[in-house]
């Protein structure tokens, strides 16, 4: 059984082993999203699971790796939920286009480790970190709406476009109150649909 957000509850995975592992990938992406990479410490992890030292060694080889396994986790679990339908994958690029940006909007609202995941990959983790988590994880969405971007605006740089609105879409909610204060008209574009709606304008 999966929740809301794609993750499997901790009681629903197999063995003993599989559920420790499934409480430590959880557990540590809740603490990384919270504190960021340089806030967390191999003792603050074990004891946000409630386990040992040597327990939490014993499915990872160091705090970079539980941070590369506890982000790519989450963020591929969370992503699974608004990868496009059998339906959607007939629609019209520009429908498709805007249908996928909305759901990844709702995502980032609801979910705050979601966000606040991909907010620190972008802004605190290391060029190796990054690539890591960024192949695995983020390469496919960004891929797939740039493809549609492409069809329906062939003459625009998708990729450029793109990476303007992810970040937009990652930086709004944490940054909201700073960027009103410096810019009112970008800071109302914190608003989901305000957000769509400019980009809809920007690419007509």
């Amino acid at each position: 059984m999966i929740s809301e957000n794609g993750l499997m509850s901790v009681g629903e995975v197999g063995g003993k082993r599989e559920r420790t592992r499934a409480l430590l990938l959880l557990s540590s992406a809740q603490q990384f999203a919270k504190h960021g990479y340089n806030g967390v410490s191999i003792d603050l992890l074990a004891k946000a699971a409630k386990l040992s030292k040597g327990a939490l060694y014993d499915h990872f080889k160091s705090k970079e790796d539980i941070y590369i396994q506890s982000t790519s986790h989450y963020l591929v679990s969370v992503l699974k939920t608004i990868k496009p339908s059998d339906v959607e994958k007939g629609l019209n690029a520009e429908q498709a286009l805007f249908l996928y940006l909305g759901k990844f909007l709702e995502l980032l609202h609801n979910d705050w480790v979601a966000r606040r995941l991909v907010l620190r990959v972008i802004t605190e983790s290391t060029g190796e970190n990054v690539q890591a988590i960024a192949r695995k994880v983020l390469t496919e969405p960004f891929e797939y709406t740039a493809s549609l971007l492409s069809a329906f605006r062939p003459e625009l740089d998708a990729e450029e476009h793109l990476f303007s609105f992810y970040c937009n879409a990652i930086l709004r909610e944490d940054f909201k109150g700073v960027i009103g204060a410096l810019s009112p008209n970008v800071g109302a574009l914190t608003d989901s649909d305000a957000l769509l709606d400019h980009f809809r304008k920007v690419w007509a």
